[in-house]
């Protein structure tokens, strides 16, 4: 399952409407790899802070980092459980990993964050008593647009 985000210049009009069609061609791009593990978060946040300073896009480098951020901390928790019900994609023995994608085409960015979770992610309600939980409602309050689709189309959801 991939997260996908794009975190726009809110000046930009353009729309993503297939985001790993459009970014592919995109000048900027970075693959990240990482264990799914809580320790990657730091490293997903800095990665994507680095970059947007490198790609001169600072004013969207806090919101990025965000949104990576929360969907890394999502991705991790959705590798785990997904390894110990058994509900995900085939993949090698050993470490669960995690993949940030980042591409730029200049006045917008796209955060893509997979794991082998073969369920979609369903954003929780927040709950008052649970220091948790509101990942994806600040994903969604700093992204132009946010959804998920399918690494491999031909693995159905169970």
């Amino acid at each position: 399952m991939a997260w996908s985000d794009s975190v726009r210049d809110p000046v930009s009009l353009a729309q993503l409407a297939n985001p790993s069609a459009s970014a592919a061609r995109w000048p900027d791009q970075s693959v990240l790899e990482l264990g799914a593990l809580p320790t990657a978060v730091p490293c997903v946040r800095l990665h994507t802070t680095l970059l947007l300073q490198e790609w001169r896009m600072t004013a969207l480098a806090d919101a990025a980092e965000l949104v990576a951020a929360e969907l890394a901390t999502n991705a991790i928790q959705a590798a785990a459980t997904a390894a110990q019900s058994q509900i995900a994609a085939p993949a090698p023995a050993g470490l669960a990993v995690i993949r940030l994608h980042l591409a730029s085409d200049g006045r917008q960015v796209l955060v893509e964050v997979g794991d082998n979770d073969l369920r979609p992610p369903t954003p929780a309600k927040p709950d008052p008593e649970r220091d948790g939980g509101r990942g994806l409602l600040l994903v969604q309050a700093a992204s132009a647009q946010w959804g998920c689709y399918y690494l491999n189309p031909a693995t159905p959801a169970t």
